[in-house]
């Protein structure tokens, strides 16, 4: 039994299986995106029929709001008067920024960007990355969902990539500039690119690797671990 029916056959949602549709649509979406993904197949993997998943959405785009607002624990303790309506145009951008400020603020990086100089340089970057690994390894899911979806949705591309992703890219390479500035860092011919590099590297292991055939092949707090090593010892200069 997937949903309830009335005795007067009108399926009704159950409120306790919206947390279901939620999973699946975030597993399907950020598998393919927001264009290519069907309601049917979402409603397949959450074990609904096609018709029952509009007793909890009123549409696609429902649905995907659904996924952001479910993620980031925006939906508060009741469960929302169900089918969920459509949004209007904005609103589920709005949400993402909402959740991604309590979800994916860095205060060490922040932190560290007040200050000319480090009074410990390696247990400074040590913190920075794995404050930048947690933040991904914790919200991954849903960053799959974006950035999956972001090349479908203008505005999602516009508010993530332009004026979220980059803004996020030029701290780091402040930061790194400034401390190699301070002779605490080693000075790369780049820092943009440097700045990429690392939160690439921080990025596949952290999310990527989760969704890679060889995924089994890594111990999650060996790989964290190596990460954090991996950068410092990139960064720092050898005799510091």
């Amino acid at each position: 039994m997937t949903h309830s029916v009335n005795t007067d056959g009108v399926v009704r949602a159950q409120p306790s299986r919206l947390s279901d549709v939620a999973e699946a649509a975030t597993r399907v979406f950020g598998r393919q995106g927001f264009r290519r993904t069907r309601v049917a197949e979402v409603a397949e993997n959450a074990g609904l029929s096609a018709g029952a998943i509009y007793t909890y959405v009123e549409s696609k785009e429902a649905l995907f709001q659904l996924v952001f607002a479910y993620g980031f624990g925006q939906l508060g303790q009741q469960t929302p008067p169900l089918p969920l309506p459509t949004p209007a145009a904005g609103e589920t951008v709005a949400v993402i920024a909402e959740g991604l400020r309590g979800r994916a603020s860095t205060p060490r990086l922040r932190a560290a960007l007040t200050l000319e100089a480090s009074e410990d340089v390696t247990v400074e970057l040590s913190g920075i990355v794995e404050e930048r690994y947690d933040l991904i390894a914790g919200i991954w899911p849903l960053l799959a969902v974006i950035e999956r979806s972001a090349a479908d949705l203008p505005e999602l591309a516009d508010f993530y990539y332009r004026r979220g992703r980059r803004g996020q890219l030029g701290q780091l390479r402040r930061y790194l500039e400034t401390r190699a500035g301070a002779g605490q860092l080693r000075p790369m011919p780049d820092a943009m690119a440097a700045a990429r590099i690392v939160v690439e590297v921080i990025t596949w292991f952290a999310w990527h690797r989760h969704e890679d055939p060889d995924a089994e092949t890594y111990v999650e707090e060996r790989a964290r671990r190596t990460v954090v090593e991996f950068v410092c010892d990139a960064l720092i200069e050898a005799d510091r």
